[in-house]
C-alpha cells in the first residue's frame, strides 16, 4: 500500500479552483443579465407611462441586487481556496473523492 504519511495535490482545492475560474467567465455577463430590459423601459424605447416607469423602477431594482449578489461570490471562493492547503494525505484526498 501507498506510503499514507505522503502528501498529495489536494483535490478540494483543485475543484475550487475550478469552480473560481468558470466562475470569473461568467461573473460580467450575470452583472449584465437585467441591464438592457431595464435600459429599454427605463429610456422609453419600448414603453412609456405611468406603468412603464414603475416596472422600470422593479427591473432596476432587480438589477442592481443581482450585480451585487454576482459581486459577492468570487470572494467567498477565495475565502474557501485560503482555507484549503495546496496538498493533504492520500487517505484525505481519497475521502474528499468517496464523499462527493
Amino acid at each position: 500500500m501507498a506510503d499514507e504519511g505522503a502528501k498529495v495535490a489536494n483535490p478540494k482545492r483543485a475543484d475550487l479552483e475550478k469552480l473560481r475560474s468558470d466562475l470569473a467567465k461568467e461573473v460580467e455577463g450575470l452583472r449584465k443579465t437585467l441591464k438592457t430590459p431595464t435600459e429599454d423601459i427605463g429610456g422609453g424605447k419600448v414603453w412609456v407611462g405611468k406603468n412603464a416607469r414603475a416596472w422600470h423602477r422593479e427591473l432596476d431594482g432587480r438589477h442592481r441586487r443581482l450585480a451585487e449578489q454576482v459581486g459577492k461570490l468570487l470572494p467567498v471562493v477565495d475565502a474557501a481556496l485560503r482555507g484549503e492547503p495546496e496538498k493533504v494525505s492520500a487517505t484525505e484526498a481519497r475521502s474528499y473523492h468517496q464523499d462527493r
